[in-house]
């Protein structure tokens, strides 16, 4: 009788076996699979890399396949609780769309920070021009009356470009304290 392979049973949640399947594990490499996995029809199953191709128990597996059990039932215990260090190509599809989707919402959330960052340095930057502007306008000029505008322009909440106004106005004539 022909070996019919082993049946995969992966209860794993996800839309497809192939999915949430580590499909990496089964390319060339350090860490591949002893075994072949076939996908047509309902149910997966897998046949040995040293499978003879017939059995003597009919509709039960060769020795080889049978040894393949062991290595899905540990690949299940791995799709099943991830770790964090977990090498991308030993991840399935399912979870390597997941990491995607976490990257690029870490990233959305660094652009706003960095822009709230640029927004707040802008505004920083401001003030400093306004207070430089004050200086300026107090060293150049001889204002009458200086101490009671300010006085009066700080009681009323005044902005830095506000007093700076003023002083303007009284230098020009056009503000009287």
């Amino acid at each position: 009788d022909a070996c019919p392979g082993v049946l995969i049973h992966w209860p794993v949640p996800g839309p497809l076996f192939l999915e949430t399947f580590p499909v990496g594990r089964a390319s060339a490499g350090q860490g591949v699979l002893p075994f072949d996995i076939n996908t047509h029809g309902n149910i997966p199953h897998t046949y040995s890399h040293n499978c003879v191709g017939t059995t003597e128990t009919p509709m039960s597996p060769c020795n080889g396949c049978t040894e393949v059990v062991g290595f899905i039932e540990h690949l299940l215990l791995l799709a099943q609780d991830i770790k964090p260090h977990t090498k991308y190509r030993f991840l399935s599809h399912s979870d390597m769309v997941n990491i995607a989707c976490q990257y690029s919402a870490e990233n959305n959330q660094l652009k706003l920070k960095g822009l709230n960052n640029a927004r707040r340095a802008l505004h920083v930057l401001t003030q400093l021009d306004d207070y430089k502007s004050l200086i300026m306008v107090l060293s150049e000029h001889d204002i009458p009356c200086l101490q009671h505008i300010l006085t009066v322009a700080l009681k009323r909440g005044s902005s830095i470009q506000q007093i700076i106004n003023t002083l303007e106005d009284s230098l020009a004539g056009a503000y009287h304290p």
